[in-house]
């Protein structure tokens, strides 16, 4: 018997320890759900909590940037696809256009809360190099820290990459 009243006071106590986590993972099924992105999102006015890089404009990204790789589609199409892989992303829709467009929504999950954060990518081959857009938002809050941001350069260093190796 007082075996088994050690095994009940534990799991009460994790049950207890981890009920913020797990309001927190209620709170993000309820209220975060995969949006079907099949055509490349905008930020909202002023955000906080989503990044993009493209030749029209740039919200929270250097303008500096380059939008056009020095490599053919199938090049950085496959940086992505490596890239997402090193980052752990989990693939939601990857489309191929007659012109050989390449179009890409990918969700980005936060190691210990979970959030999700939607990354789309769309590439459009232009000559033998390839027009960039990104794009990266949290779906939660008001704020992303950053990470949007970080997400997207550090992609656009992998995209760019393939430049110098080709």
């Amino acid at each position: 018997m007082e075996g088994k009243n050690r095994w009940r006071s534990v799991a009460l106590t994790v049950l207890l320890i981890s009920s913020p986590w797990l309001l927190v993972q209620g709170w993000i099924l309820v209220g975060a759900p995969t949006p079907n992105h099949t055509s490349m999102p905008d930020c909202p006015d002023r955000t906080m909590n989503c990044a993009f890089l493209s030749s029209s404009g740039t919200v929270r990204m250097d303008a500096g940037l380059t939008t056009v790789v020095e490599a053919n589609v199938s090049e950085v199409w496959d940086a992505w696809v490596s890239w997402s892989e090193e980052n752990g992303l989990r693939d939601v829709l990857d489309e191929v256009g007659e012109g050989g467009e390449r179009f890409s929504h990918r969700v980005a999950i936060t190691p210990f809360w979970r959030f999700p954060d939607d990354v789309v990518v769309q590439f459009e081959p232009v000559g033998e190099n390839t027009a960039i857009t990104l794009y990266s938002a949290s779906r939660l809050g008001g704020s992303d820290l950053g990470v949007n941001p970080a997400r997207l350069e550090n992609l656009h260093t992998a995209l760019v990459a393939v430049q110098a190796a080709t």
